[in-house]
């Protein structure tokens, strides 16, 4: 099912199967910490993020990523810490379209183990497989429930990203560590063009199998969703302010 909204199509996927209806709210603002890259060499609204050349003996395009940080979202009158990430993926020349699946895209804690994302957004129906074709930059955000042994910045120092894009000439992997620094950065608001902030994309994805057999936390929580329901992004816990967009949708037949 599809649903529509005043400010156009957006939809809930469930596993592959439009499943529901959302809310959105876009959050921008200033921070009292950022997660920093141990290999940041670019940014993004502000933030500091990584930029890898892919592949890198032969750069056709790149991969930047990002986090916005620790938010909650709100499904079903559930609240879900979670950890944003975002990668920002651009095919600047190769012919041949790359590939991404955004439920492989790998968080791991120290002492928790490694998790999938239970939330995807973006502008893509297709999630969580996403195609970059020649010229096209795609922005993936990533939301990973936290351990219930970390339900806030607090207790999250560092964490990594273990990510994934299928090329052509080869499947080019790595890993990107994160370390919480207590700062603020200089973030742009969401009156300006770019960045798109989180809640962006009219499409979301959502694991229905998050807590059946896979890759989630060793102290993950047993979040349950059923049929249709909206998704909130809420405030980021280093203090980005709610702000933007907020789309409200129902479901029509």
């Amino acid at each position: 099912m599809t649903i529509q909204s005043s400010f156009g199509i957006a939809s809930l996927v469930l596993g592959g199967v439009v499943a529901g209806s959302l809310g959105v709210v876009g959050c921008a603002g200033t921070s009292d910490y950022v997660y920093q890259p141990d290999t940041a060499n670019a940014t993004a609204g502000g933030l500091p993020a990584t930029r890898t050349p892919i592949p890198q003996e032969a750069p056709q395009g790149a991969i930047e990523v990002v986090s916005y940080g620790v938010t909650k979202l709100q499904r079903e009158g559930t609240s879900i810490p979670a950890l944003h990430i975002r990668a920002i993926v651009t095919n600047d020349g190769d012919d041949t379209p790359w590939t991404i699946d955004a439920s492989q895209q790998l968080v791991e804690i120290p002492g928790e183990g490694r998790s999938r994302p239970i939330f995807v957004n973006a502008d893509i129906t297709t999630l969580p497989q996403v195609t970059i074709a020649r010229h096209d930059r795609r922005v993936l955000d990533m939301y990973y429930a936290l351990p219930d042994t970390i339900r806030n910045e607090s207790r999250l120092p560092r964490f990594e990203l273990l990510w994934t894009v299928n090329t052509a000439s080869r499947v080019v992997a790595s890993r990107t560590s994160f370390d919480r620094v207590d700062r603020a950065p200089d973030v742009a608001y969401e009156n300006t063009a770019w960045p798109l902030w989180a809640g962006w994309g009219p499409y979301w994805w959502y694991d229905p199998f998050w807590v059946g057999p896979g890759v989630v936390f060793v102290h993950a929580h047993p979040y349950h969703f059923h049929g249709t329901g909206r998704v909130i992004v809420g405030r980021f816990g280093g203090n980005f302010r709610a702000g933007g967009a907020h789309v409200s949708v129902r479901g029509h037949r």
